[in-house]
């Protein structure tokens, strides 16, 4: 049997060593892990979750022990549909979009309780009850006319539901709202009336001013006259003196009579 050599067990000695310092320096950096100041860490040690999220930061975790998610924490938007009846039975596709931020510290909270998929789990579902249930509120027309009500009630019932131990600060806006074809044709045609209905209600208003100011007018020429008139019954002199008053200064050219305003004694 051949002996291994002094120099070969050396060599087998530090590649050994040589491996268990390349396996504990991979553990030691393993160990340690950064959150960025958008993240939360969600911490769990042999898969159990803990409740407190990780801040943003240098962290430590037991190697082979402990794993840690990374959480964004950013501001989240959402794009969706829903169908719903009106309370005249209405039927509408309602395109939403919806932000709001998790609740930093309980991320963890939720991961655990929920899962990663919390948007599809609890808020898409209220979302749905909420504009359901907004719209059975409202007539189709109402709607039209109030869509900002509408929007403000969706919202409100989402603040009230969703669990404040996770979400906050949330918004809700309505993108479009498409109702039957037989009903927007009805709605542009009832828009046309009204439009035509105001514009032939300021015309009669236009006619009726118009009359109105010529009545005042003609009332102020009679209350003239009539004053005028009292004048020249108790001074028949007055139409001489608004005579001369207009008189322009040069004699008319008679050939022959008297030369009016000029009463020579």
């Amino acid at each position: 049997m051949e002996r291994v050599q002094p120099s070969s067990k050396k060599v087998v000695k530090w590649t050994i060593y040589g491996i268990l310092g390349f396996i504990a320096i991979i553990t030691i950096f393993s160990s340690f892990y950064t959150v960025k100041s958008t993240e939360r860490g969600v911490l769990s040690t042999f898969g159990k979750i803990q409740d407190r999220a990780v801040s943003d930061g240098l962290h430590f975790k037991l190697p082979f022990i402990q794993t840690v998610q990374k959480v964004n924490v950013q501001q989240k938007k959402f794009d969706g549909t829903e169908d719903s009846y009106t309370r005249d039975v209405q039927t509408s596709e309602v395109t939403y979009t919806i932000n709001y931020d998790l609740v930093r510290e309980n991320v963890s909270l939720l991961i655990k309780n929920v899962g990663a998929d919390y948007h599809t789990r609890i808020v898409e579902p209220y979302i749905r009850s909420a504009v359901k249930s907004s719209f059975g509120n409202f007539n189709a027309t109402q709607i039209v006319e109030n869509r900002d009500k509408v929007r403000a009630q969706i919202e409100s019932k989402l603040r009230e539901t969703l669990d404040k131990r996770y979400f906050t600060n949330v918004h809700f806006q309505l993108v479009n709202i498409d109702f039957d074809d037989q009903f927007e044709t009805a709605i542009k045609e009832k828009q046309v009336a009204e439009q035509n209905a105001l514009k032939a209600k300021n015309v009669t208003i236009q006619i009726e001013e118009q009359a109105k100011q010529t009545k005042i007018k003609a009332e102020a020429e009679a209350e003239a006259i009539r004053i005028k008139a009292n004048a020249l019954e108790k001074n028949p002199r007055l139409v001489e003196y608004e005579a001369v008053q207009k008189w322009d200064g040069k004699l008319p050219e008679y050939t022959g009579g008297a030369i009016p305003f000029l009463n020579i004694k």
